[in-house]
């Protein structure tokens, strides 16, 4: 080594311990589906790092049980239960610290929000009730409305995801659709107001 600091050796690429092959398939597993857990937190969380913090709670309890996942018939379904479990979790963690934890700006004052940062999240509040709600009362509707709007995916693609078949997909699609739009309270296509 060239250079005035002298510290501990550092092992060699080939030094390092292999994965065994339990850890790599966990490892393939979290690659091929990271993305799809990030976008399912990102749209109840709506912030980056929170849902990046959910998915790393999430891993962490996916790998301690990970030869469940593994020999479960749709590993993915049940990994992303795992991932909205950590979602809900995460809130109530938060509201467990609030009280022992204080925002505060870098100049060590306290922060409140801006009215502006409020203002932002507005337009969510009607659209998360309903989709909570649609969630509580219909949850393969909600599913599926979340698998084609907020994952882009076809009827095909949910209907492998979900076991079931493409025809029963658009149908939850529909009426989970029309079920938002009455929670909402949102006037029906093509119903306009007295002309």
């Amino acid at each position: 080594m060239t250079g005035s600091h002298e510290g501990p050796d550092l092992a060699e690429p080939d030094e390092l311990p292999q994965p065994s092959r339990r850890q790599q398939r966990f490892t393939d597993f979290m690659i091929k589906h990271k993305d799809e857990f990030m976008r399912v937190a990102i749209s109840r969380l709506r912030n980056l790092h929170d849902a990046d913090e959910a998915v790393q709670i999430a891993a962490v309890k996916m790998h301690e049980k990970w030869t469940v996942i593994e020999a479960h018939p749709n590993p993915p379904a049940l990994a992303m239960r795992m991932v909205r479990t950590s979602v809900i979790d995460f809130y109530r963690r938060r509201a467990r610290l609030a009280d022992r934890e204080t925002s505060v700006d870098s100049a060590g004052l306290l922060r409140v929000p801006s009215v502006d940062e409020l203002l932002e999240l507005r337009g969510y509040d009607r659209l998360d009730e309903a989709r909570a709600l649609l969630e509580e009362r219909a949850p393969r509707q909600a599913e599926c409305v979340r698998l084609r709007y907020l994952e882009n995916r076809d009827n095909v693609e949910i209907a492998e995801y979900l076991g079931i078949s493409p025809n029963a997909a658009r149908t939850n699609i529909f009426y989970g659709l029309k079920a938002l739009h009455a929670l909402m309270d949102l006037p029906e296509k093509g119903k306009g107001g007295d002309s």
